[in-house]
């Protein structure tokens, strides 16, 4: 009896691979048995591996910049309630500098951190000729107390920690820079502080949002510094997050 025909002549099986993102198809390809040397080709003129290569992309890049985002803003909840409405005009206000500093340090401490914000204050009109700004100066220096209360007892250097705060708000809101407002070297001779305040700055920074130095900003995003915290960011900032976070919340629902 013969064989009608060869092993290589007889079909071979199929397999179907079905790849699952949160559950649910997105994509499948057709491969015949073990010793086939090619896929099936998909759809398009892309093959189906390139497709699921840059599907895999797509998902990396929308996790990424929700991330960031997050990052910048203070997490998910933050994100979602974000608006552009300009920062409120309000007084600044002392939070409890906790007994740590003893009843002798605490008055004295209270009486340079009020200082400190009306430095704060002027720059933001005399310099920038920005409210809002110094509105954004404002919340800054109240939640670096909150957090810190004792960084004023480790330095007797206000000026800095004027430098810093105007620093790092600049930094927030990408005005620092080839970008923004000015460079970092035209900064400091107009605030009249030396130029070592960008480091107590960055020290600020890694307090706010640790870990914030290594965070990466999607490809075509502008340079903003992560503090966590939305109550710093300008109308102006805030308007450019909440076009990515609603283009993004469209494609993740696309």
């Amino acid at each position: 009896m013969t064989s009608s025909g060869t092993a290589t002549d007889r079909r071979r099986p199929r397999i179907t691979h079905l790849v699952l993102v949160d559950g649910l198809p997105a994509d499948h390809w057709v491969e015949e048995g073990a010793d086939a040397a090619h896929l099936v080709p998909g759809r398009g003129a892309a093959g189906p591996r390139a497709r699921v290569a840059e599907l895999a992309t797509d998902l990396e890049r929308r996790d990424h910049e929700r991330s960031w985002l997050e990052a910048l803003v203070g997490g998910p909840d933050a994100l979602a309630a974000l608006d552009a409405e300009p920062l409120p005009p309000r007084l600044f206000t002392l939070p409890d500098l906790g007994p740590d500093l003893g009843p002798a340090g605490a008055p004295a401490v209270a009486a340079r951190a009020i200082a400190i914000g009306a430095e704060c204050d002027r720059i933001a009109t005399e310099v920038f000729d920005d409210a809002e700004l110094g509105a954004a100066l404002r919340r800054l220096w109240e939640a670096a107390l909150a957090i810190d209360p004792a960084m004023l007892v480790r330095s007797s250097r206000d000026d800095t920690a004027v430098g810093a705060l105007v620093w790092v708000t600049l930094q927030a809101n990408g005005l620092l820079g080839a970008t923004g407002r000015m460079l970092a070297r035209e900064l400091w001779p107009r605030l009249g502080v030396p130029a070592s305040a960008a480091g107590r700055g960055a020290a600020l920074l890694e307090r706010l949002a640790p870990g914030s130095g290594l965070l990466v900003p999607p490809p075509g995003a502008p340079r903003l510094r992560a503090t966590g915290r939305s109550d710093v960011l300008l109308a102006s900032t805030r308007r450019l997050l909440v076009q990515r976070r609603d283009e993004l919340r469209d494609e993740f629902s696309a």
